[in-house]
């Protein structure tokens, strides 16, 4: 499974140039993507401004000595590479398992070009019965779980914050409730309805904006878009 994401990652660098404005999106596939960047970057002498996606993506392109800028300080996104959570054969995928999808989805979404890195580990028959990360303002938590389990007949459980007492909170202020649906059907039509209620910021499903999606193999990477 390590050796996919680094094949994958590896694979995403043949898409960046010198002097690019890059979306670094977040978890364990994008950490090794700005691991490898930041290596190239030196060696090749390349001036690459980034923005990144969590908190956490921020200390590791320091880290990798890369230029970290704010979304509004670049004038266009040339390039977002981010991982994912599972992903439909039709390219349309769940990602917030670290709940930094809000950021990742304004980044992806904004980028000319948005490159998904996964291993095989991540590639699903179909988005049923995955956990949906929705974030959502925390004076509205328990409203939108309830009109979520009323509209969808589904699931919806608020994220617990890992060691610690009450709710998993957000880079962004918010909780995450995590919602199950029996069946998707149409991941565009989930997307846009999630949206529509009443306090939710952002979803974890990405199927409005098509992605190149790189899978990292036993040998090699395979590119699908």
């Amino acid at each position: 499974m390590a050796e996919g994401k680094t094949r994958a990652a590896k694979a995403a660098l043949e898409f960046v140039k010198d002097g690019m404005e890059i979306g670094l999106g977040s978890g364990s596939t994008a950490a090794e993507f700005i691991r490898l960047l930041g290596a190239r970057a030196k060696t090749r002498k390349w001036k690459l401004s980034c923005v990144p996606t969590s908190e956490d993506s921020r200390t590791l392109a320091l880290k990798a000595g890369l230029t970290v800028v704010a979304l509004d300080e670049v004038r266009k996104l040339d390039l977002a590479v981010d991982g994912a959570d599972a992903v439909d054969p039709n390219l349309n995928m769940i990602k917030g398992g670290g709940g930094c999808h809000a950021r990742e989805k304004v980044v992806a979404y904004a980028a000319k070009k948005f490159v998904c890195i996964v291993d095989e580990s991540k590639m699903k028959k179909s988005l049923d019965n995955y956990p949906v990360p929705v974030e959502v303002l925390p004076f509205a938590a328990a409203h939108a779980a309830k009109s979520i389990e009323k509209t969808w007949a589904a699931k919806a459980v608020l994220r617990r914050g890992g060691g610690k007492v009450g709710p998993l909170v957000t880079d962004n202020g918010n909780y995450i409730l995590d919602a199950t649906f029996k069946r998707v059907g149409s991941p565009c039509e989930l997307e846009r309805e999630l949206n529509c209620i009443p306090g939710v910021v952002a979803n974890g499903v990405f199927s409005l904006k098509r992605p190149i999606l790189i899978i990292g193999k036993k040998k090699g990477a395979e590119m699908r878009a």
